[in-house]
């Protein structure tokens, strides 16, 4: 889907839910109660090109349990 956005022209951002929000969001939206949602892919035109990321190291981010 990501790939045919793009070649479209356009950009995407995936939002994630907090289930915190479903009730609220089934009324707005007519969503019907037995879907589950999970997240949101907002898109559109872009006005400017995407900035460099920065990422923590992996092993200050990710919690490794039974790791020996």
């Amino acid at each position: 889907m990501w790939a045919a956005l793009e070649q479209e022209g356009l950009g995407a951002n995936l939002q994630h839910y907090n289930p915190l929000i479903d009730a609220k969001i089934s009324e707005h939206w007519k969503v019907p109660s037995d879907w589950e949602l999970k997240s949101q892919l907002v898109f559109g035109k872009p006005v400017a090109e995407a900035g460099e990321k920065s990422f923590k190291p992996l092993e200050n981010r990710v919690l490794v349990y039974g790791k020996k």
